[in-house]
């Protein structure tokens, strides 16, 4: 953080609080010279050459629509793409939407989705081309379909549909049909889905009976909202989960993250496990007794960095430099990589690392940031390929380890995962997150004593800690989260396992 500026840390961690309250937002106090590097550059081009100054005259009144729209640009990722989350869509487009249209098809034959922090399009216009791919006479149905997103630079481009292939990583080739090439090699996306789809301005943390009304964000069948509140506090979390609780009709369905709420938040909701997606429905007013609660997968296409470039000695360990020298400055190339990575530009950070590995052997916490940008674009094996780097460098780096046994399980190998989370805890006995991945590894194969033993284990760890701990390479997921997760899965006489 820039010491140079009187006050600045003061002023950094007082608009931290005024973004929470007006754009729902969350920088924690460590993330406030992250906060500071998003917002220079609009100071500079204010001609504010004091940071601190120029945001107490942000703060110095409630800002307006317009005010808001350059923060948000600068503060929000308005990047993604199409089937992000293919385990969801295929929920939906093998469950959810079969159910809805067969009860449908008896009434009025409509549906209402909305998709909430939309980004530059990519989700409602997968949602609008999958609807197109399960009802055949799409045309004798009402639908409405609404992208909503505070980044209004990312709304115009959703609304011209015009995407690059960058967009299309991953995405399966039956997609393309639904786009037309043009000769600058980008790709438009035909008018018959982008007409279904219609794109507001909304900020979820205005308070709704302040906000302009946005039509189509009640009376809903089907709410996406994922990766969105990951960036909000508890306290927004839990004003928009009720918002979307009103807004959805009985036994409508809610998408979010498994690691954005926890059990408390979801009061008037029942959680459903579908084919490995976390789905959430809306409860009928006739009480029903919960299902038991399921273990949320762990995000090991987006395992996140420690905000901090420098982790503790125990668990990434950088080489040790030779007695006497001075110790190595990082490297501008590594800077920059890291800032990539946490604006979400994955591909310019993996690049950046394949540079500094060109240039020279690299370092475990270069190595360690290329695997998690490659694994966040699901490239796993040449992400694998750093995770043995780095193990090569330091075969004690647990959060290598920990790492390549998320690569192995997403590379459909679950042995092989178990046995590099048994490194994991021959390491690092009290690494709780290892034994949490083994009890759900356990629980897939079948072997439900093992699986209660490990999750058990984990149990014991999370009990030990403050149950608002947010818990690192979880995304956000809160210590009491968790254990209230591991707790609906364990019956209580199991939950005694030993290691």
């Amino acid at each position: 953080m820039n010491q140079g500026q009187p006050g600045l840390p003061e002023t950094l961690a007082q608009f931290a609080r005024f973004i929470s309250r007006h754009m729902a937002l969350h920088f924690a106090e460590d993330r406030l010279a992250e906060l500071e590097q998003k917002l220079a550059p609009l100071a500079r081009e204010a001609g504010q050459a004091d940071l601190a100054e120029f945001l107490k005259g942000v703060m110095s009144a409630p800002p307006s629509r317009s005010q808001l729209k350059p923060l948000a640009r600068a503060l929000t990722i308005g990047e993604t793409y199409f089937l992000r989350d293919p385990r969801s869509y295929q929920v939906l487009e093998r469950e959810v939407l079969p159910e809805l249209i067969a009860r449908k098809r008896q009434g009025d034959r409509t549906l209402r989705l909305w998709s909430a922090g939309c980004a530059s399009g990519e989700e409602p216009y997968t949602l609008a081309i999958l609807l197109s791919r399960v009802i055949p006479d799409l045309g004798s149905w009402q639908i409405s379909l609404v992208g909503t997103d505070i980044n209004e630079q990312s709304l115009e481009k959703a609304r011209q549909g015009n995407y690059s292939k960058w967009s299309f990583r991953n995405a399966p080739a039956w997609l393309m049909d639904y786009f037309t090439r043009q000769e600058d090699g980008r790709y438009q996306i035909v008018p018959r889905i982008r007409d279904m789809v219609r794109f507001e301005y909304l900020n979820l943390a205005q308070p709704q009976a302040e906000a302009e009304p946005v039509t189509g964000t009640d009376v809903l069948d089907i709410i996406f909202c994922r990766n969105v509140m990951l960036y909000f506090g508890p306290a927004q979390i839990e004003r928009t989960m009720g918002r979307f609780h009103r807004a959805l009709n009985e036994g409508g369905y809610l998408f979010v993250g498994p690691t954005e709420v926890d059990q408390r938040q979801m009061e008037g909701f029942s959680c459903r496990r579908l084919e490995g997606a976390f789905v959430l429905s809306k409860e009928s007013r006739v009480p029903q007794p919960p299902p038991p609660a399921a273990a949320p997968p762990l995000r090991v296409a987006a395992p996140p960095l420690p905000r901090q470039r420098h982790r503790e000695p125990a668990k990434v360990a950088s080489p040790a430099p030779k007695k006497g020298a001075p110790a190595p400055a990082a490297p501008p190339a590594f800077e920059q990589a890291l800032s990539h990575y946490r604006t979400g530009s994955y591909q310019l950070a993996a690049d950046l690392v394949r540079q500094l590995r060109d240039a020279g052997p690299a370092d475990l916490e270069t190595l360690m940031l290329g695997a998690r940008a490659l694994a966040n674009i699901s490239r796993f094996g040449e992400a694998g390929v750093l995770c043995d780097e780095a193990l090569a460098a330091d075969p004690l780096s647990v959060p290598a380890h920990y790492l390549k046994a998320i690569i192995l399980e997403h590379l459909g190998e679950p042995e092989a995962a178990c046995a590099a989370l048994k490194r994991v805890l021959f390491i690092d006995g009290e690494f709780l997150l290892a034994y949490f991945a083994l009890g759900n590894l356990y629980r897939v194969s079948g072997d439900a004593a093992e699986s209660q033993r490990n999750y058990a284990n984990a149990l014991r760890l999370l009990e030990r800690r403050d149950p608002q701990e947010l818990l690192p390479d979880t995304e956000g997921l809160s210590a009491g989260a968790l254990a209230q997760l591991i707790r609906d899965m364990t019956p209580a006489r199991r939950r005694d396992g030993v290691r």
